[in-house]
């Protein structure tokens, strides 16, 4: 070895980045330091560009926030830590050679050389264990601790020239950051995916240099700007230009719970806000979040809401106010489908979902954020999206305690990463509000409705109501019936009632519980051959199916149809955050909050002297009808038949005290005054302690489902604690975690030619997901296809669909609907 090499220090005779294939345009590779400082001045910028980012990070450390930075970047500049070793060099054996020489030996791993969960192990070894260096280890997916680690099969030069050069790397990094020592910081929320992000973006700005003479501090000087420039192509760093409701908002003035807005603290946490449908909380949500942006406490926003549906319903609600607050920014929506709503795939934020969170202002599905706290590659990646920014959840109501197990793991992720939670509800019940509020150590004590809680991150708790605030409350009377049928579908009589205000120009929807009770009321008003337009919406259709019907119910239904008598039978994909307004709703009987939610969708618009249609004057009022069966609950009715009373809505809710006691309390009440009836409904069908005069064996039933929630719940808590080696990302199944019991099956449609339903290549995902469903494996028929994990069916072969979207083959049957 010649003078020259011998004063080139260990870790500049490593690469870091090579490409594919060499293309005669500069080097073929990028030093190991070199990349190294390129992550880590991504970093740098992003933390210099969001002073939130960087004040989360400085509270959880508790130091000065220099300090902090400085401890970042230490071991975000160790992220490739394993890198520096002879299995990985030999990858690309030439530049191995080129690097080191060729005189020595090294016997090739079988089994593959994971430069992250090595490196990690490698620190443990020559160090010690740190939480931190495993976070910035794992940044391509995770870091699996279970394996043995041992030293490569090679020379013994080589296996100490690698040790030297960790030692020695690790060693600069101190000196670089100005440390003394390995800083002993424990777990930070937010590093890995910080470091994982400015992976991915310093790998874009590689500029493939193999001086190995370039001093690293000017090097990294060099880097910065370039680091800049691509953190700003990416889209994640954008500037808020103002906030509050009359900046998002100018054209209206604030009503009932917005009225609050500047009575609440610019402090990160949680609140619960409780109002009624219709009373502005999304506006709420967003102009409180915008001050929170506003005043230092995060980056940008994140909606998270229980369907596609109402996903694809608000994305397009909020898309005005993301541009008015970053003008710059483009707003992102994640969902299993989201690609065939967001034309352009090309940019940084849309390559993936989980890339998704990382934008000013993102709009996804709850399975897509319940990600972030499972066994999946790359959770951190989500959870870092959303606790850089503020989360908001609707509908927080309507999860089943599987994934409101979730739901809290969630929370105190966003608790300990010093970031802030906006929950939306109308029919929130005490339970499980103090459930949430745990997350953050706080207890609601106030009964009055509208409510805003907010708990701090030290767990204090303030609540906002309108009582004494002169402020305008709209209220809405909701006159009540209740109808007696065999199966809770309309009978004849029934029927010909909805026909006769449909035929007046009433707007009339019936929401049925299951989609094969929906199927079964089209197929009979179908064969009635009415007049009218007749419209089914429900989840079991293709993806391109389901948007096409999902905007054309937005169309016909909204708030700027032309109203003209129609009728539309559903589930309850309507009954949340879709803008819809009906004159009349029928709906089989649920727990008494999911009613409400529906009811939300009636009389929805002040249609008299406005420019909206108007209504017909079928009915003068909102009128809500709840189909229940004909038989009554005797008060010594067995378990056994109680379970049977309610059909596929007993089925569907599992709660049949809630059930019965919802219809008691609608027998009681044939006129609902809102926003004044929801604390007093949902405290009647949700006490915990049994009526008077109420059958013993609900009391039974109640126990026992009571008793599977715990187990549920416990489950959830469980799995997101799992330490197993996770899924991929992008794997199917990683979805249906975050959802209890069977795991559906995916169903590619084709077409008896052989093609795709919604025509297309088979080899494309986003094609291939066009013509998809999700069924349950019983109902999954056809070939199945192990590479992309779905079954093959041929309509009118494998499986029955048509214009009323997938069919049971025995409600095919049923129905006289032939193949």
């Amino acid at each position: 070895m010649s003078g020259a090499e011998s004063t080139i220090p260990a870790y500049m005779k490593y690469w870091g980045k090579a490409k594919k294939e060499p293309d005669g345009e500069g080097a073929d590779y990028h030093l190991l330091p070199y990349h190294c400082l390129d992550v880590a001045a991504v970093a740098d910028v992003w933390l210099k560009a969001s002073p939130s980012l960087l004040k989360k990070i400085t509270g959880q450390l508790g130091v000065e926030t220099e300090i902090a930075r400085q401890f970042m970047l230490f071991f975000i500049l160790l992220h490739d830590l394993g890198k520096f070793d002879t299995r990985f060099q030999h990858f690309r054996a030439d530049i191995h050679q080129s690097l080191q020489g060729g005189d020595w030996w090294f016997e090739e791993d079988p089994s593959y050389y994971s430069h992250g969960s090595c490196g990690y192990k490698q620190f443990c070894e020559e160090f010690e264990p740190n939480a931190a260096m495993k976070a910035v280890a794992g940044h391509h997916g995770f870091v699996d601790v279970s394996f043995d680690y041992y030293e490569p099969e090679a020379d013994d030069e080589l296996i100490e020239l690698d040790v030297q050069a960790r030692k020695e790397w690790v060693q600069f990094c101190l000196d670089f950051c100005q440390l003394d020592e390995i800083p002993k910081i424990g777990e930070v929320p937010l590093l890995a995916g910080l470091c994982s992000v400015s992976d991915w973006i310093g790998s874009s700005i590689t500029n493939f240099t193999i001086d190995q003479s370039l001093d690293l501090t000017d090097y990294y000087q060099r880097a910065l700007p370039r680091a800049a420039e691509a953190l700003k192509d990416s889209g994640m760093i954008e500037s808020i230009q103002g906030s509050g409701f009359g900046f998002l908002f100018p054209e209206y003035h604030p009503r009932g719970i917005q009225c609050l807005l500047a009575d609440l603290p610019l402090d990160a946490g949680l609140t619960i806000v409780e109002a009624d449908t219709g009373a502005g909380k999304t506006e709420f949500a967003l102009a409180y979040a915008s001050s929170l942006i506003q005043a230092g406490l995060a980056d940008g926003i994140v909606f998270g809401l229980p369907t596609q549906a109402t996903a694809n319903g608000l994305f397009d609600r909020i898309g005005s106010a993301a541009n008015i607050l970053f003008p710059d920014a483009q707003a992102t929506l994640a969902h299993g489908k989201s690609h065939y709503l967001v034309a352009d795939e090309s940019g940084f934020l849309h390559q993936s979902k989980k890339r998704a969170f990382l934008g000013s202002v993102s709009v996804a599905t709850i399975d897509q954020i319940l990600m972030g706290v499972l066994g999946i590659k790359h959770q951190f990646v989500r959870s870092f999206g959303t606790r850089k920014s503020v989360l908001i959840l609707d509908e927080i109501h309507s999860f089943d305690p599987y994934m409101m197990a979730l739901i809290e793991q969630v929370l105190k992720g966003q608790h300990e990463a010093y970031s802030s939670v906006i929950l939306l509800s109308a029919t929130l019940p005490n339970q499980i509000k103090q459930q949430l509020l745990g997350c953050y150590q706080g207890v609601s004590e106030s009964q009055d409705y509208p409510l805003v809680s907010h708990t701090d991150l030290s767990g204090k708790t303030n609540e906002y109501s309108l009582s004494g605030l002169n402020s305008p409350n709209t209220k809405k009377t909701v006159n009540t019936e209740l109808w007696r049928s065999n199966d809770c579908l309309p009978d004849s009589e029934q029927l010909q009632e909805i026909y006769n205000w449909v035929q007046q120009g009433a707007m009339v929807g019936v929401i049925c519980n299951t989609v094969a009770d929906a199927q079964r009321l089209y197929r009979q008003v179908s064969l009635s051959c009415v007049e009218f337009p007749v419209d089914l919406f429900h989840a079991r259709y293709t993806a391109a199916d389901r948007v096409r019907i999902e905007n054309q119910v937005l169309t016909n239904y909204g708030k700027n149809a032309t109203r003209q008598g129609r009728l539309l039978i559903s589930t309850q994909v309507v009954e949340q955050s879709l803008d819809l307004d009906f004159d009349i709703l029928i709906s089989q009987i649920a727990p008494i909050e999911y009613l409400m939610q529906r009811m939300g969708r009636l009389w929805r618009h002040d249609r008299d002297g406005t420019e909206l249609c108007p209504r017909s004057d079928a009915v003068d009022k909102p009128l809500f009808i709840t189909l229940i069966p004909t038989a009554e609950i005797k008060p010594n009715q067995g378990p056994d038949s109680l379970k049977k009373h309610y059909g596929g809505s007993g089925f569907v809710y599992q709660s049949i005290r809630w059930l019965y006691r919802t219809e008691q309390y609608l027998y009681e009440n044939s006129e609902l005054a809102f926003p004044d009836c929801y604390r007093s409904a949902i405290k009647y069908v949700h006490g915990l302690e049994p009526h008077v005069g109420e059958p013993k064996a609900l009391t039974q039933l109640s126990e026992a489902f009571e008793l599977k929630g715990e187990g549920s719940h416990y489950t959830a808590r469980q799995i997101s604690a799992m330490q197993s080696k996770p899924l991929n990302d992008v794997d199917p199944r990683c979805a249906l975690l975050t959802r209890e019991g069977e795991m559906s099956v995916s169903v590619v449609l084709f077409n008896k030619k052989g093609g795709l339903w919604h025509g297309g290549n088979f080899a494309e995902q986003a094609d291939r997901e066009r013509s998809l469903i999700s069924l349950a494996p019983k109902h999954a028929k056809g070939k199945k296809c192990a590479e992309y994990y779905c079954y093959i069916a041929v309509i009118g072969e494998d499986i029955q669909y048509n214009e009323m979207g997938f069919i049971r083959e025995d409600l095919s049957e049923e129905l006289k609907v032939g193949r």
